[in-house]
């Protein structure tokens, strides 16, 4: 049977060649496509891999603080732990780090924000008057949100500089008060000057007459003397809050810097962050602490470790006016204050020094004073703090957001215990009534409620900051993986759109020292859970800890191994404690658009893109894939074994009379069957080992891995793809009786009738042989299906990860693989219906020469054939574009505008490659040995 089966493959060699190298493509197509579609899944689990650890792998916090837009979405917004204060005991802490698996269980309780201010000064002595007095205006302005948000101080301010000698003449008698009612001048005649009636209104001297905000009253007036070298702000020569340079006169300008206080546990941090190594000043947090006892010998101190850096976008415009000499004059004539105001608001002035300060030299100079605090003198007090909720958000669009604005109680700024502590002398200590309880950057439009907590007494709680740390020195992380969740990361909102973009200068909004603004700093102040204690013991917190970050001990990679263990422990932790946890690894930035609206100091509404956490994608990456290379697999078997169907099926029928005459011969229907199947077989066979010979050329070719072994499972792929294509038509042909097998294959029409024109005769030609036109339009069908199909899921997949950085990776590496598979099941199909006309010129010959033979010329044979491909083509086209929609929609949840239009195109390509894989068989069709086909019938 074998040698018959080869014989008759030799003498229809035009035949067999068809057939073998449809099989051929087929069984190379899916052997270097199944290794396309391999690589593709490594790389997916290598991109995965390679970014798939952060800092941590378990979040855990308290039970119920999850937001509608993390349950629905699994958006997390940056800097989301800032909003996060207390709810997990100590209790709780212990618990997690008890249970078997964990390797490191680091805190993190959220105290609360604290503002604290520095200060630079401006020399001015280069623009004081010659003689001995000059009054000078100073005029401040906070510009914050890359300059589009400038806050007048208010005032103005005037200082009153002499180059005479001041002194303050502070006894048990003077009974306290501001430092310019005690404020006396030496004159040049030796005589005496008191400067207060001049300076300072009594009635303003309470502390009830305290400001929220800077700009809040009127003018103020201090003074300066280049002689004693201080002056607004001191009270003798031990408490000098603003000494100078003798014969140097300046003039100092305050600001305010919020910090976000949170406790940590040293040791777990260092190991979790790497937090010790990033100390550039000082020394790292202990465990158990010394400290100092305060001079009140009531209290407790709370160490502290601050940033080196303030990461605020502030700075201070400062415009300097030199008055008119006899301005000055009148201070020494004992000018009542109301009408020196009067007088000087009358004053133009010369503008003498314009100076912007940023926020470094202020900060750098707050923390020096924070940090070298002489022993025996009082650490700075901690008598109130703010805790802040989330800001809310309205949903405007998938992954478009606007944040919606809330009002705060201008009472939340005040600071009871030191209006408990001193009364109407605390200005004594704050300097002047310049002095105000809120930072000037609150007075901006708020974002989120704040809660104030005030501490009872000035004595109460003492802080003292022992080191430094530079949040840029710790360790990274990939930027795929990078979480805004991060305990240090600062956060970056970047321009949404080229109006925001112009408006901002192309650079990133950053934090102020608005506390309630949009964007916060992330903790910045840390403490040990020693001095959180401390805290706590006043404020009695009961559940002190905001979140705990866990890291799974044995985790390598996104293998399964290592991902049951992190899920184990996270389920031990909720079994433990009931807190809500979260499986961070795997998770990545993913880009959200967010509508900030204008605030209260000209800055316009901006359109913001921020990188918000979207939890555990590389999970759902790893399923996506998965589900996709089945999917990609399923379609190149079904083109390929289409194909290999249709070729087979084409043999048999191009043998049917043949067989026919085997039958008559004795042929049991068995032997019938083996000889057709073993036809087949053979050319498989021979598919199959050149096949694997072209496996590995190709997929050099193709920037692929050498397929090895695996080109070999070619052979018997293409040998059982071959024999099962084949199972059908050797059935068909040897079930047909011998006398039924020599007649034509075709149907015969039912009734006369007469088809007009091409299009007509093209249908009804195709209706002859249903089977076979459908088994054409079918091959096409599976490859537009296979193209819609594959934008739906790609849009399904970019659907879950959109916009994730790792996502992005992912889409961009898997993309080309997808689109050459389906390259080569068009590649197919087309080869398909190509046979399939190839075969009905060859079983319509007699008929088609008799055409011909009455007058149709070669051009209107050719439209003929063509015609009926593009038929089939149509028919192949409309359908699978409708199941690739319809499964895409299944898959997606939605049909997008681009995923129609891409069934368009796919439909498109189908019906223009029908035409093409007719053109061989229309030229076919005009070289017809037109006398002796008419001469056999």
């Amino acid at each position: 049977m074998i040698r018959l089966a080869w014989a008759r493959l030799r003498r229809e060699l035009g035949r067999s060649l068809v057939l073998l190298a449809g099989i051929l493509v087929a069984a190379t197509g899916f052997t270097v496509l199944t290794g396309t579609a391999e690589t593709q899944r490594l790389e997916i689990v290598g991109t995965v891999g390679k970014n798939f650890r952060a800092q941590y792998d378990i979040l855990v916090r308290p039970k119920g603080s999850t937001t509608e837009l993390e349950r629905t979405r699994s958006l997390v917004r940056q800097n989301y732990l800032s909003g996060i204060f207390g709810g997990i005991t100590l209790d709780q802490y212990e618990k997690i780090k008890r249970i078997n698996g964990v390797d490191v269980a680091a805190p993190i309780g959220m105290v609360g924000y604290v503002t604290q201010g520095g200060s630079a000064s401006v020399d001015v002595t280069d623009v004081l008057h010659k003689g001995d007095r000059t009054m000078l205006r100073v005029d401040q302005t906070r510009v914050t949100d890359r300059g589009l948000t400038r806050i007048s101080y208010g005032g103005p301010r005037y200082q009153y500089v002499t180059r005479r000698p001041v002194r303050v003449p502070l006894n048990k008698r003077s009974g306290g008060g501001d430092v310019r009612l005690l404020a006396k001048e030496n004159l040049a005649s030796g005589r005496e000057v008191a400067l207060g009636p001049s300076l300072l209104d009594r009635k303003e001297r309470g502390w009830a007459n305290q400001k929220t905000f800077p700009f809040d009253g009127g003018a103020q007036i201090g003074y300066w003397s280049t002689s004693t070298a201080y002056g607004l702000g001191t009270t003798t020569e031990d408490m000098w809050s603003h000494r100078g340079t003798p014969g140097r006169a300046v003039v100092s300008v305050d600001q305010e810097f919020p910090f976000l206080l949170a406790a940590v546990d040293p040791d777990a941090e260092a190991r979790l962050a790497g937090l010790d190594e990033a100390v550039v000043a000082g020394r790292y947090l202990r465990t158990e602490e010394e400290y100092q006892i305060p001079p009140t010998g009531g209290g407790k101190e709370i160490v502290l470790l601050a940033a080196a850096r303030p990461y605020a976008d502030q700075r201070d415009e400062v415009v300097i006016r030199r008055l008119p000499a006899e301005a000055a004059g009148e201070v020494v004539k004992g000018t009542p204050v109301k009408a020196l105001k009067k007088y000087l608001a009358a004053q133009d002035g010369e503008i003498v020094k314009r100076v912007t300060l940023d926020a470094a030299g202020a900060y750098d100079s707050m923390l020096d004073g924070w940090q070298n605090i002489p022993k025996g003198q009082m650490s700075m007090a901690l008598t109130r703090f703010w805790t802040a909720g989330s800001t809310e958000y309205r949903e405007l669009g998938d992954r478009h957001v606007a944040a919606v604005p809330v009002g705060d109680d201008p009472a939340i700024w005040r600071d009871p215990a030191l209006g408990k502590a001193f009364g109407e002398t605390a200005n004594f200590f704050l300097g002047w009534e310049g002095h105000a309880n809120a930072p000037i950057g609150a007075a901006d439009a708020q974002f989120r409620p704040l809660r104030p907590t005030f501490l009872p007494d000035w004595d109460t709680l003492s802080t003292r900051v022992i080191g430094r740390f530079d949040p840029e020195k710790l360790p990274g992380f990939s930027e795929l993986a990078g979480l805004p969740m991060e305990t240090y990361q600062p956060p970056a909102a970047r321009p949404g759109d080229s109006r925001t973009e112009k408006l901002l200068g192309g650079r990133n909004l950053l934090p102020n020292d608005n506390v309630g603004g949009y964007l916060q700093t992330p903790p910045l102040l840390l403490t040990n859970l020693e001095g959180l204690g401390r805290i706590n013991s006043v404020t009695g917190g009961t559940a002190p800890l905001s979140v705990v970050r866990v890291r799974v001990a044995g985790v390598t990679g996104p293998d399964a191994v290592s991902r049951e263990r992190i899920s184990q422990v996270a389920r031990d932790i909720v079994a433990a404690t009931g807190l809500d946890v979260d499986i961070t690894i795997g998770s990545s930035p993913s880009p959200m658009t967010v509508e900030l609206p204008a605030g209260s100091y000209g800055r316009p509404a901006l359109t913001l893109e921020e990188g918000w956490v979207n939890k555990g994608v590389a999970y759902r990456i790893l399923t996506a894939a998965d589900r996709k290379s089945v999917i990609l697999f399923t379609l190149i078997l079904a083109v390929c074994g289409m194909f290999v169907v249709n070729a087979a099926s084409a043999a048999v029928r191009a043998r049917r009379v043949e067989l026919g005459v085997l039958g008559c011969l004795g042929w049991s229907r068995p032997r019938m069957f083996g000889a057709v199947l073993t036809e087949v077989g053979v050319i498989g066979l021979l598919a199959g080992g050149l096949s694997a010979a072209l496996a590995a050329p190709l997929s050099s070719w193709a920037g692929l891995p050498d397929p090895g072994v695996r080109a070999w499972l070619a052979v018997p792929a293409a040998l059982l793809l071959a024999l099962l294509a084949g199972l059908v038509p050797a059935w068909q042909a040897s079930r047909v009786p011998p006398v039924e097998a020599v007649r034509p294959a075709v149907r015969l029409p039912g009734r006369a009738r007469s088809p007009r024109g091409v299009t007509g005769l093209a249908l009804a030609g195709l209706t002859r042989a249903p089977g076979r036109a459908l088994l054409g339009a079918s091959t096409l069908t599976v490859a537009v299906f296979a193209l819609t199909l594959l934008l739906g899921v790609t849009y399904g997949f970019r659907g879950r990860v959109i916009g994730s950085l790792l996502g992005d990776a992912v889409v961009l590496q898997a993309r080309t693989a997808d689109y050459v598979a389906i390259a080569v099941m068009f590649a197919l199909a087309a080869l398909a219906l190509a046979d399939v006309l190839y075969l009905g010129i060859r079983e319509r010959d007699a008929e088609l020469a008799a055409l011909r033979a009455t007058g149709w010329s070669g051009g209107a044979m050719a439209r003929l054939i063509v015609t009926e491909g593009v038929a089939i083509g149509l028919a192949g086209a409309l359908t699978g574009a409708v199941l690739g929609l319809a499964a895409s929609l299944a898959l997606a949840g939605e049909l997008p505008v681009a995923v129609i239009a891409g069934a368009g195109v796919a439909g498109a390509l189908a019906i223009a490659l029908a035409a093409l894989a007719a053109v061989a068989p229309a030229l076919l069709a005009q070289r017809l040995p037109l006398a002796r086909l008419l001469a056999q019938e």
